[in-house]
């Protein structure tokens, strides 16, 4: 089941059309509304929808948004939008969303778009994980030591790179950090990054790996912190 997140200041955003056809279509709906809590929340998520609002600086709030959005997560990003100005537009999806999607658009006919795009997200990052979790370490790939610096949520690579992680991702390398040399199982690990839920343990685990890695290691996993135990779960060798 997939996790949606909704940007909005809509007090009445439960009840609107598209909400309840999302829910009836069994997507799990966030509504994001404090912006100080995004960042826990958005990691989890598959998707967000940003609602466009009527007001004069409505362009500038929802470019934050989305740019504070892409600096956490690269789940897709949908603006529902009335605005037909082309440069605006275009501006948006420079700033990475994903689409923009008119208000006028039948509720089905969103969902249909939805699934479609999940769809195609889920299977290229099952894709991108399967060739991390096949991508063999050589013996001669001696990891260099990782630090952790609690005060900045991020990780000091060799005592000179220092690479910023989400909290989610700064709560699994601690974790593997804790237990170094230790393999730990996916529903180790998930019992411990996440605080609930029950859903998607090996994919959320493993996505969340998939993102370390990308951010701390290099392409060819020269420097491999974290070893995948086969059917098991992960390891790091620092």
């Amino acid at each position: 089941m997939y996790n949606i997140g909704v940007v909005s200041s809509n007090p009445e955003i439960e009840n609107t059309t598209y909400i309840k056809a999302l829910k009836e279509s069994e997507y799990n709906v966030h509504y994001l509304k404090k912006k100080h809590k995004w960042e826990r929340q958005t990691c989890e998520l598959d998707a967000l929808i940003i609602e466009e609002e009527e007001s004069d600086n409505q362009m500038s709030l929802i470019c934050e948004s989305i740019i504070k959005i892409r600096e956490q997560t690269s789940a897709l990003v949908w603006v529902l939008s009335q605005n037909t100005d082309k440069s605006t537009r275009i501006v948006y999806l420079k700033l990475g969303a994903d689409a923009i999607i008119d208000t006028s658009i039948d509720s089905e006919e969103l969902v249909l778009l939805i699934q479609g795009h999940l769809k195609r997200y889920s299977e290229k990052k099952q894709r991108e994980l399967k060739v991390y979790e096949e991508t063999p370490l050589q013996e001669s790939d001696v990891p260099k030591k990782i630090e952790l610096v609690h005060s900045n949520f991020s990780v000091l690579l060799n005592g000179s790179q220092e690479v910023n992680l989400t909290k989610l991702e700064f709560r699994t390398i601690e974790l593997l950090s804790n237990h170094v040399g230790q393999a730990l199982t996916y529903e180790e690990i998930y019992k411990n990054v996440w605080d609930g839920g029950d859903e998607d343990k090996q994919y959320r685990v493993a996505n969340i790996i998939y993102h370390l890695r990308r951010k701390i290691e290099n392409e060819d996993h020269a420097n491999g912190y974290i070893k995948t135990i086969r059917s098991k779960g992960y390891m790091l060798m620092n």
